[in-house]
C-alpha cells in the first residue's frame, strides 16, 4: 500500500535526486528508482544490492549473483502491470545507450538519473511495475 503522503515523499527523492551527480553504487538508476519505491510505498527492492558495488562492472556482477536482471529485480518485489497502464510513482524500465536502465514515472514523464542529476527523460518505457506494498 503507498503512504498517504506519497506523493510530497516522491517530490522530495526527486528533488533531492536532482541535485546528485551520477554515481555507481550510490546514486545510480537502479538505487533511484529503489530510493523513489521506499518513498512511495516503503519498500527496498535494492536492499540487498545497497554498499555492494562501486563500479558498472561491480554493480553488474552483484547483478548476476543476485537477481540476474534489473526487471528480475522489480518483479521480485511488485507486480508488473501495463506500459501504457503505468501511473504516477511507478517504476519502469527502458533501454538507453548503457542498455536496461531504471527510472520511475513523475507527472508523465520518465524520470531517471543522469551524469548531473536526476531529471526527465525523452524515453519509452518497456516494462513498469505498481510502486505498491
Amino acid at each position: 500500500m503507498r503512504y498517504p503522503d506519497w506523493q510530497k515523499r516522491l517530490a522530495q527523492v526527486l528533488r533531492a535526486a536532482s541535485e546528485r551527480p551520477f554515481s555507481w553504487g550510490e546514486h545510480d538508476c537502479c538505487l533511484f528508482a529503489a530510493d523513489c519505491a521506499l518513498a512511495v510505498c516503503g519498500i527496498d527492492p535494492l536492499a540487498d544490492y545497497r554498499g555492494q558495488y562501486n563500479s558498472a562492472l561491480s554493480a553488474r556482477k552483484a547483478l548476476l549473483r543476485g537477481h540476474g536482471s534489473i526487471n528480475a529485480i522489480f518483479d521480485a518485489v511488485f507486480e508488473r502491470v501495463p506500459v501504457k497502464l503505468a501511473q504516477r510513482g511507478d517504476i519502469v524500465v527502458f533501454t538507453a545507450d548503457q542498455g536496461p536502465t531504471a527510472g520511475v514515472i513523475w507527472n508523465g514523464q520518465i524520470w531517471s538519473t543522469a551524469e548531473h542529476g536526476a531529471g526527465p527523460t525523452n524515453v519509452i518505457a518497456e516494462t513498469a511495475w505498481g510502486a505498491h506494498g
